[in-house]
């Protein structure tokens, strides 16, 4: 077996990562914005009495998010694990989410 026909692969890999985890991150930093903006709106209304917040109904929901975001990560690994140029695509993507 000849190591140099997986150089390519390993190229590809890690170009395809670096850019794939560029653009992710530069998505969850808008995606993160967007929602900040709109719960401070949400603080801003109740400040001023125009609606009211429950605040039991709002802690259930960031308990039911949490989860969904913990099982979504499991599947993620398992994913990323199956990927065929996966020794490359994750120095790519590690490096691209750095430095995005």
């Amino acid at each position: 077996m000849d190591i140099m026909q997986f150089i390519p692969d390993l190229g590809t890999g890690f170009i395809s990562g670096a850019v794939i985890g560029w653009g992710l991150k530069k998505a969850l930093k808008l995606v993160i914005a967007l929602i900040s903006l709109y719960f401070l709106s949400l603080l801003y209304l109740a400040n001023l009495g125009v609606i009211s917040i429950n605040k039991d109904a709002f802690m259930g929901l960031i308990g039911n998010m949490e989860s969904s975001v913990i099982s979504y990560g499991g599947q993620m690994v398992g994913l990323i694990h199956s990927v065929s140029l996966g020794a490359g695509f994750t120095g790519g993507f590690l490096l691209g989410f750095k430095k995005g």
